[in-house]
């Protein structure tokens, strides 16, 4: 897993604001040994690892907006999430009057996912940042919360040390460590964060409700779905709501299934890879398609009520929900044949890779970054179409049209063949410019 190093060397200057200028510092920022600080001066042309900064505008901005970077989700869109969003989760939110790197936070389960973009040409700042990041990168959340607090910590220190007082982040860092160490405000702050909130801003009604049915769906369960419906105008627990009590189609996954999967401190891909070829060799299966009949048979799902099912528009999210026994509520959202058979393989990724099931473990499918999201779609990917079998299909012919045979040989989509063929060096890997999973342009 991923380390995230955040050092500094005091350098205090003179400024109008005194727990600004005593806490200037060359600040660099590492992930592993990838530094995101890095730098040019664009008068002097002069390459630098570290930034000349204050610390003590991020140490307020990592503090304002620390339950929301620990707890709330990436949205599921393509779009440029909400401002408020993007304020407690955008580094560059910190300013003051200083340059920061493009650096993104969001929870994800266990872990803080962490998004960076160099600096553009046509930005017009002094200052560039060279170093930015082709995908999230999982940063272990004991470690990122260890990191953060000291910096924190380190910033009210040095202002204490030199006689400066800096009460209002003294006071939100005293409020975040009492609400850290109560159970019952913990929970509320985190649930608050989970539904896009500041501290203390979400109605005490909304907060129970929250807390009634996250213990009907599971903590996991229910960020991921208010994460998917989080660009909703309306309530967004109102659109959760109204998704699990969809009319659905009852099945009971195939004891096949039950098997676990080791994803601790892997990348998600990899542990998914696994899982499916697991499976395969479960079935007896390693190399062919698989038939429409196995997924449903895998889910148990009954093909007749599958062909008379109307769909209720376009939801964000398939779910299962847990029934008697083995049997569990389907609420499918895909209608394209094609589409559908990836979200019944993204299913089964998702049973899999929960490695003890209770009575609360709901399925959720959506179109999120989180590592779960990440799991099921290298599941379904690698369980459909296996690269092995995908390669020797193609024969070394990597043409469009080449794979577009592929893709109708296995059942899979185009972008399906094209994404493992390019995940797997067989296809070139298009640079990502931007660095981000959406455009920062407002």
């Amino acid at each position: 897993m991923t380390e995230l190093r955040m050092t500094h060397e005091w350098m205090p200057y003179d400024d109008p604001v005194p727990e600004v200028g005593r806490t200037g510092a060359h600040v660099k920022i590492y992930l592993d040994d990838r530094c995101l600080t890095r730098n040019i001066c664009t008068l002097s042309g002069e390459g630098r690892d570290h930034m000349y900064v204050s610390l003590y505008p991020l140490a307020m901005w990592l503090a304002s907006s620390w339950w929301r970077l620990h707890h709330e989700v990436l949205p599921g869109s393509e779009k440029s999430p909400p401002h408020d969003w993007r304020m407690s989760h955008e580094m560059v939110a910190a300013t003051m009057g200083f340059v920061w790197p493009s650096i993104m936070f969001s929870a994800d389960d266990r872990n803080i996912q962490v998004w960076a973009q160099a600096s553009q040409e046509s930005d017009g700042d002094a200052v560039r940042f060279l170093k930015g990041l082709n995908r999230g990168i999982h940063v272990p959340r004991e470690a990122f919360t260890q990191e953060v607090s000291s910096l924190i910590e380190g910033v009210i220190t040095r202002l204490e040390s030199v006689g400066c007082k800096a009460p209002e982040l003294s006071e939100i860092w005293k409020l975040v460590l009492h609400d850290q160490n109560d159970p019952g405000e913990r929970n509320r702050r985190r649930l608050e964060a989970v539904l896009g909130f500041d501290p203390e801003d979400c109605p005490p009604a909304l907060v129970e409700r929250a807390m009634e049915l996250e213990k009907k769906i599971g903590a996991g369960s229910f960020s991921e779905l208010v994460g998917a419906h989080n660009l909703e105008s309306g309530n967004r627990l109102d659109a959760v709501h109204s998704l699990i009590q969809a009319e659905g189609i009852e099945g009971a996954p195939n004891e096949l299934l039950d098997f676990s999967v080791d994803d601790t401190g892997k990348e998600p891909w990899r542990a998914a890879v696994s899982a499916a070829r697991k499976l395969r060799e479960k079935l007896g299966n390693h190399r062919d398609k698989i038939e429409d009949s196995d997924l449903q048979d895998l889910l148990g799902l009954p093909t007749k009520e599958l062909k008379n099912r109307v769909s209720e528009g376009r939801l964000k999210a398939s779910v299962a929900e847990p029934k008697d026994g083995r049997n569990m509520k389907f609420i499918p959202r895909k209608k394209h044949p094609m589409a559908q058979r990836f979200e019944f393989a993204r299913f089964i990724g998702d049973y899999v890779r929960q490695a003890v099931r209770t009575s609360s473990a709901w399925l959720v499918s959506a179109d999120l970054l989180t590592a779960r999201q990440k799991f099921q779609r290298a599941f379904a990917a690698e369980f459909l179409c296996p690269i092995d079998s995908l390669v020797d299909y193609l024969g070394g012919d990597f043409s469009e049209t080449a794979r577009e045979d592929a893709a109708a040989h296995f059942l899979v989509s185009d972008k399906t063949v094209d994404t493992l063929l390019r995940n797997n060096g067989y296809l070139d890997t298009y640079e990502r410019n931007f660095g981000m999973p959406y455009p920062l342009a407002a």
